[in-house]
């Protein structure tokens, strides 16, 4: 019995290192790569900015915040690197991030409000970013309400030249200053362009631009920000893609 033991001893400690590499090989293989970084969930642009997150197949990392308005008191009140600009996934659009939620940067004759935010995506092969309003028309008299989100595909652009942009004036169309119930009017405001990869994503901006000029307003409640994967199929990049509607 006493020859037994050690050997014993030494086929327990074998069988523990075992189950010891197998647990460590299991969760390296559940963890998703740290560059892929987790689904975009409920936050604020404040949250967001230096950090990594999904919406499968596009990957974005989230780079910097700007805001520069007349009066100042504008761009405070939406808070320290956009602490006051929401972030949520769209209930209606898996691949979509909404980005607003506010009013904090409405503004009336004589104000103004310019927002940039930069940042980098791979795995998305198109740009759709449409507007959504509050009950009143987005501008009115002499104001304006501009979003540009353009992603930099530069030769690697097939259409749009990567950048989906709407503007409401006094002159502009419905459906770029009253909220809309379809996509389809938003359809031609999309962009197109080959995916990137990890290694070399595109940068993106967004701009939203408000504007009361002298006798006017200007509003808006969120952006629907699309830079996603246009159609069917797996990306060489992503995990699964989905339709975009």
């Amino acid at each position: 019995m006493r020859e037994l033991r050690p050997r014993f001893c030494g086929l327990a400690g074998l069988l523990v290192f075992g189950l010891m590499v197998f647990g460590v090989q299991n969760r390296a293989q559940a963890s998703p790569p740290d560059r892929e970084g987790e689904i975009c969930e409920v936050g604020t642009v404040a949250s967001y900015i230096g950090t990594t997150c999904a919406l499968p197949p596009a990957v974005y990392h989230w780079i910097s915040y700007s805001c520069t308005s007349t009066p100042s008191k504008i761009c405070d009140r939406l808070g320290r690197n956009g602490s006051e600009i929401h972030m949520r996934r769209d209930p209606n659009g898996p691949n979509t991030l909404l980005l607003g939620g506010t009013d904090k940067w409405n503004v009336k004759a004589g104000e103004s409000v310019n927002i940039m935010i930069r940042g980098t995506v791979y795995g998305a092969t198109g740009n759709l970013t449409w507007p959504h309003f509050h009950e009143q028309r987005a501008a009115t008299g002499d104001g304006f309400e501009e979003n540009i989100t353009t992603v930099e595909c530069g030769e690697n652009c097939i259409s749009g030249q990567g950048m989906s942009a709407f503007r409401c004036d006094a002159g502009s169309p419905e459906e770029n200053c009253v909220e809309q119930h379809r996509i389809a009017p938003y359809q031609r405001g999309r962009a197109e362009f080959r995916e990137a990869s990890p290694d070399n994503p595109y940068p993106f901006s967004i701009e939203i631009k408000l504007n009361g000029g002298t006798n006017g307003s200007a509003s808006l409640r969120s952006l629907g920000l699309h830079i996603s994967a246009f159609g069917g199929g797996q990306g060489r990049y992503g995990r699964g893609r989905r339709r975009p509607f």
